[in-house]
């Protein structure tokens, strides 16, 4: 049983022998299709690998992102809570795992000591011991650029539609109470009338600045 699982493309597997050098330099057991031997069933030893890790490193790119066996070696480990992410070549992730912290590995020339490696280390063996990993602080690439990314697991901006929504549907309610006090004759037509309007008025604005903040948040999402 390996402590580490990696995952990648094999257009990257120059890449991917430095990252795997990197984990087992400092003290972890790992294993990745290099372990394969001739004959081997591919599909079930890599299945037998991924449920014995204890992490697995995905390494996304173009060639990743394309890859059926990297996206469901993921999704694998991302049902298993042991995921790890890192992306060589800045490349967009496939759903739904741009909405998960990834590590942006464009910039890394191979040295232990240059970020974003302090960081993979901490989360993998974060996952290696059965704990979170670490919340996300800014990330600094090669060039000292910070490099901003979401938390982990959260799509930004949904938390805005909702307060828009919940907003929406109490003027709605109030419509509706409006009307049944006219009913019981509590309100006078002309009140309820207006009462009306004013809240039928920012319902449907409460109701347009949400479906554009829903727009914007699923645009930016797909980035």
């Amino acid at each position: 049983m390996a402590d580490v699982f990696l995952s990648y493309a094999r257009p990257d597997e120059g890449r991917a022998a430095i990252v795997a050098e990197g984990i087992e330099a400092g003290g972890r057991s790992l294993w990745w299709d290099r372990r394969l031997a001739s004959g081997d069933d591919y599909g079930l030893a890599i299945e037998r690998e991924i449920d014995s890790a204890r992490c697995v490193v995905v390494a996304w790119s173009k060639a990743a992102h394309d890859s059926l066996w990297v996206r469901a070696e993921a999704n694998a480990a991302l049902d298993a809570g042991k995921l790890v992410q890192l992306n060589f070549d800045g490349a967009r992730l496939p759903l739904p795992f741009t909405m998960i912290h990834f590590l942006d590995f464009h910039a890394w020339t191979g040295a232990r000591e240059q970020a974003p490696w302090p960081e993979l280390e901490s989360r993998v063996d974060a996952r290696i011991r059965g704990e979170s990993v670490p919340q996300p602080g800014p990330v600094i690439d090669a060039g000292g650029v910070e490099i901003v990314q979401p938390p982990e697991g959260r799509l930004q901006g949904f938390d805005r539609v909702a307060i828009l929504g919940w907003a929406s549907l109490g003027a709605t309610l109030l419509v509706a109470l409006c009307v049944l006090l006219a009913v019981r004759n509590q309100v006078s037509a002309a009140a309820l009338g207006l009462i009306s309007v004013v809240a039928l008025a920012v319902s449907l604005a409460l109701l347009g600045t949400s479906a554009f903040v829903l727009g914007r948040t699923l645009q930016a999402s797909r980035r």
